[in-house]
């Protein structure tokens, strides 16, 4: 039987990344086709927010680990964070996840986090919707490590 993976949109070529740039990853999208993976894609900020928007950085609040936007401060946790349960209960059989490195929503292990005045805490960290697969057990990689 084929192994499911979710697969972030931008990484396929689809046109959601916040600015509207194109950011895919021919290499990993090949690598997934050779071992037969099949491929089921998500993107929680173009979902919830459309294309473009407003960049988001994951921050340290007193309240936890926040998806705020860069510049009006919003935060936008809730939603991606809605996003990803229901994706998941509704691909209930997926085995792999494979985030777009450095994501605030999908980064899997290179997500960077910042405290509230905008300093740099981490380079390690798990997006939204990442941290989501891995709570729920799914074997989770960035891109750019597959």
């Amino acid at each position: 039987m084929a192994k499911k993976a979710a697969v972030s949109a931008c990484l396929a070529g689809k046109n959601c990344r916040y600015n509207g740039e194109l950011k895919g990853n021919p290499e990993a999208m090949a690598k997934l086709e050779r071992q037969g993976c099949e491929v089921v894609l998500f993107c929680p900020e173009d979902a919830c927010f459309g294309t473009p928007r407003e960049a988001m950085d994951l921050t340290a609040t007193p309240e936890g680990i926040k998806a705020l936007t860069k510049y009006s401060r919003q935060d936008r946790t809730a939603p991606i964070a809605e996003y990803a349960e229901k994706f998941f209960d509704e691909h209930s059989n997926i085995d792999l996840f494979v985030g777009k490195a450095r994501s605030p929503s999908c980064g899997v292990r290179t997500a960077r986090l910042y405290d509230e005045e905008g300093n740099l805490l981490s380079e390690k960290e798990a997006g939204i919707m990442a941290a989501e697969a891995k709570a729920r057990g799914i074997e989770a990689v960035d891109d750019e490590a597959l």
